[in-house]
């Protein structure tokens, strides 16, 4: 794509209207340099263009029938050749004029074009464009609107049937008038001596209200709404409110470049909002979500494993809302005391001490890697714990008991001749030694697996050699 077409069809085009201009700036910015291979299919052309798709054909008709495109039929581009031929659109040939161009614009164009075995661009083969048409003007345009009549009063059009002394409804236009519009004869009701004079009659539409009602749709034909015209109910364009998440948010962002760009990926804002909405109405506080993004330093970018919207994420899912204001009031005396020797354990010790591993975003006591990101083994317990060296962690790590005559219904009997003893939930094995007899049935399991496809893939000499008996056969 160059820009020299798009600012040609912007600023220079002899379109006719906003839509045709909008038609072919969405046609020249998938075309060449030169104005050529201009396609798109009409759904693809009108969704660009913001119109309709029968509008999009229509005013690619018009605009070729005025000389400004030109249905190309050779130099195709290969992409166009390479889509299968019930579904080519029509390429478009955008004529540019020749005069349009510099002198050294139309020389390097016309390099360019011979390159690709195209002719040059001269006055004959790009002439000149005729101007726009202009524009129908308004049958009405220059007829003064007639007044309406002063509340209280008649129209002057016509004799009315109050004036001939009748009773009944009237109608607003008079006898000789050939071309009533259909559906709007409204009736109005003649002053009859039961009425009071203090009642003022609304005055009749004139032809032209009428005929503006029923082109803008606000006669109300069989409805009881209001009918009020378009301009009536024209209201300033809608603007989305903001939730106190997304306002903190975005305050934070403001205040920490490095914040408010994590903040900007994507939907990270907004998805990050939601959660921080649902933490202040649990009673957590501003300042507390303020701290948990602010105080602890992020990893330097060339450290980070995860983006930076993954780390925010990260540390607002660690924010752990308060109890209600129900259960405080429940057990007003049950806090635990702080340990002793120990300073309080406060709000700010629980945002202070826990440092992110730098790649996953979780905790990590040392503030380095993790166990799971350095590749520690698990726990052979089977708790899912990570271990520096491998084998049991402390907790898995308890001593069996020592008696030999104690009843061992209910605790793990052992597994391959080496006694265990640690209680079990049910008789059978614990999880430590559940684990080392999956693990070794599983060993078993591939050991045969192999063994069962080293002897399939035997042939009989070879099976006899190994067996020392004669094949059956």
């Amino acid at each position: 794509m160059s820009m020299y077409p798009v600012l040609w069809a912007i600023d220079h085009a002899p379109v006719y209207d906003a839509e045709e201009r909008a038609v072919l700036v969405a046609l020249v910015v998938k075309g060449d340099f030169d104005g050529m291979n201009c396609f798109r299919s009409y759904p693809t052309l009108a969704a660009a263009a913001r119109v309709d798709a029968k509008t999009a054909g229509r005013k690619c008709r018009a605009m070729e029938s005025r000389g400004i495109l030109r249905r190309q039929t050779a130099h195709r581009s290969r992409t166009w050749l390479s889509i299968p031929k019930e579904q080519r659109p029509v390429i478009w040939e955008v004529m540019i004029p020749a005069e349009w161009w510099s002198a050294a614009q139309l020389e390097s164009i016309n390099e360019q074009r011979a390159g690709l075995g195209r002719p040059a661009i001269t006055a004959e083969n790009r002439p000149a464009l005729a101007p726009a048409p202009p524009k129908k003007t308004r049958a009405d345009k220059g007829v003064k609107r007639p007044q309406k009549a002063a509340p209280g009063t008649t129209s002057p059009r016509g004799k009315t049937d109050t004036e001939a002394g009748g009773v009944g409804t009237t109608s607003p236009y008079p006898p000789d008038y050939k071309s009533l519009p259909p559906g709007l004869q409204v009736p109005q009701p003649s002053q009859s001596p039961s009425e009071s004079p203090s009642e003022k009659l609304s005055p009749p539409p004139s032809v032209r209200e009428a005929e503006v009602a029923r082109a803008s749709g606000s006669v109300t034909e069989g409805r009881t709404d209001s009918g009020v015209g378009i301009e009536d109910q024209e209201q300033g364009p809608g603007e989305r409110q903001w939730t106190p998440g997304e306002r903190l948010l975005e305050r934070i962002g403001r205040h920490y470049p490095e914040i408010g760009a994590g903040l900007a990926q994507g939907t990270t804002l907004r998805d990050q909002a939601r959660l921080v909405d649902g933490l202040l109405l649990s009673g957590v506080s501003q300042e507390q979500v303020r701290a948990v993004l602010v105080d602890r330093p992020y990893p330097a970018p060339a450290e980070r494993k995860r983006s930076m919207a993954a780390l925010i994420a990260a540390r607002l899912t660690k924010i752990v809302p308060p109890l209600g204001l129900e259960a405080m009031r429940q057990v007003p005396t049950q806090a635990p005391a702080p340990e002793e020797g120990g300073p309080a354990r406060t709000v700010e010790l629980h945002l202070t001490r826990r440092p992110e591993c730098p790649e996953c975003g979780l905790d990590s006591p040392s503030g380095e890697l993790c166990g799971a990101c350095q590749g520690w083994p698990l726990c052979e317990g089977g708790c899912k714990r990570r271990v520096r060296e491998g084998g049991l962690c402390r907790s898995c790590a308890v001593a069996p008991p020592e008696d030999d005559d104690a009843d061992h219904v209910g605790t793990c009997p052992g597994f391959d001749g080496q006694r265990c003893g640690r209680p079990v939930a049910t008789e059978g094995l614990c999880p430590r030694c559940q684990v080392r007899a999956a693990a070794a049935k599983k060993a078993r399991d591939a050991q045969w697996a192999a063994q069962v496809a080293a002897v399939t893939a035997m042939t009989d000499e070879e099976r006899q050699a190994a067996t020392g008996a004669p094949a059956p056969f």
